[in-house]
């Protein structure tokens, strides 16, 4: 199967295949899988479903039931995305509806071997995000990655995936100049802030996770704004707005006393917990900006009340306008993503192929053994071995390493690496 196409029953899948120009006839990166959807692709109908419909406790459930057992959850309001190393026995297929919620209206896009470490890659840098070269993310996908690791859910396959898509994300932070220091998803929504907010005022922000702590920050940068901060853990609250001067609020008080604001930042993943109560508790208020997936803001509730609502969908159209004015940029971090998965995917398949380049040397190595003195066997052993191997290394290279084990098999050589290892 060629992964860079759609799988065979993906034809209504909203997945773009990655823009690397090589075709993976087979993985060398054997049962490296991803699964998901995002803003980008699918939309926040789609994201939202599967935000509420496979919690994290789902994601378990359905990929143990199917026999996988390492996995990394990259849950965030711009994507779903789970990175998972596919035993031998179970397909891309199985995994691929194991992870979709029942009834659900699109099909995840499904990446597996290269073509997975590209696209998890390109999310650790940013390149896939609403707001390219947002900060955030990175975090975000070194975050989920500790926690798999704590929960006893990695791998060599996903240490190696994990390591090399930060390791490229950083030197593409450090290599090209995407966007400045704290550029986020919030960001896009500074010239509507500025123009509501343009002579100072008073803004809430509801929740006080890190992209409400980013929000509240921001907030409290602006000239004459002042800044409340109310989250359903006080304590939380209160260290944010301590942060930007601002003020504490307990999320139960929200539609019980009157408030000022004229902006409300909603950056809680709580559907529809700014209703109609909440609203008209803000007289004031012109501008809700909805972060949040499933949705924060009650639309209808907004409407009723006259409140502008920009949620992430609305926010999706700033970021294409400005990853149009990034091109070249973007191109420049895309060469220096290619260029990095070519020689890491170069070293792994070097590390998988080792026992085998030795177990050949060694056979040599005892057909002229008894007639030569060692070093000289040695030599001879390994200028012999280098046809064979320099074969190995190029079907490897080329068609992954599963098609490298069959070369192994079919030439016997597989069976001298056995034996090699039995007598080690």
């Amino acid at each position: 199967m060629d992964p860079t196409r759609p799988t065979p029953d993906a034809r209504d899948t909203l997945v773009t295949p990655p823009s690397r120009g090589t075709a993976y006839a087979v993985s060398s990166v054997d049962g490296l899988t991803l699964i998901g959807v995002s803003h980008r692709r699918g939309g926040i109908d789609a994201l939202e479903t599967w935000h509420e419909r496979l919690r994290p406790d789902d994601v378990a459930a359905h990929l143990l039931a199917v026999g996988v057992s390492s996995w990394v959850t990259i849950a965030t309001c711009n994507r779903w995305d789970v990175v998972l190393a596919r035993p031998p026995g179970v397909d891309l297929a199985t995994v691929r509806a194991a992870l979709t919620p029942s009834g659900a209206h699109c099909r995840p896009y499904a990446y597996e071997g290269e073509a997975a470490l590209e696209h998890l890659t390109r999310v650790a840098a940013s390149l896939e995000s609403l707001n390219p070269g947002e900060d955030q993310i990175m975090r975000q996908v070194r975050d989920a990655y500790a926690l798999a690791r704590r929960s006893g859910r990695d791998d060599a396959t996903l240490a190696f995936a994990f390591d090399t898509a930060l390791r490229l994300a950083k030197r593409v932070r450090r290599e090209v100049a995407l966007a400045p220091l704290n550029t986020s998803l919030f960001s896009l929504a500074r010239s509507d802030l500025e123009r509501v907010l343009a002579h100072g005022g008073r803004a809430l922000v509801v929740g006080a996770g890190e992209m409400g702590e980013l929000a509240a920050r921001a907030l409290g940068a602006m000239a004459g704004v002042r800044v409340s901060v109310a989250n359903r853990d006080f304590d939380k609250a209160e260290r944010v707005a301590r942060a930007v001067g601002g003020e504490a609020i307990a999320l139960d008080d929200l539609a019980a006393t009157p408030r000022d604001a004229e902006v409300l930042v909603a950056a809680t993943p709580v559907r529809a917990l700014v209703g109609e109560r909440v609203l008209r508790a803000m007289p004031s208020l012109r501008l809700a900006i909805d972060l949040g997936v499933p949705r924060t803001v009650d639309q209808a509730a907004a409407a009723i009340c006259d409140v502008e609502v920009i949620d992430v969908a609305r926010l999706q159209v700033a970021g294409e306008a400005r990853r149009r004015a990034l091109v070249g940029r973007l191109g420049d971090a895309e060469r220096v993503v290619l260029s990095g998965l070519d020689e890491a995917v170069g070293a792994w398949n070097e590390r998988q192929l080792a026992p085998s380049i030795r177990a050949i040397v060694d056979h040599y190595l005892e057909l002229v053994g008894d007639r030569l003195p060692p070093a000289e066997a040695e030599r001879l052993a390994r200028a012999v071995a280098r046809v064979p191997i320099k074969g190995l290394r190029a079907v490897a290279r080329e068609y992954g390493m599963a098609a490298a084990s069959t070369f192994l098999a079919e030439t016997g050589l597989h069976a001298l690496e056995l034996e090699s290892r039995t007598r080690r």
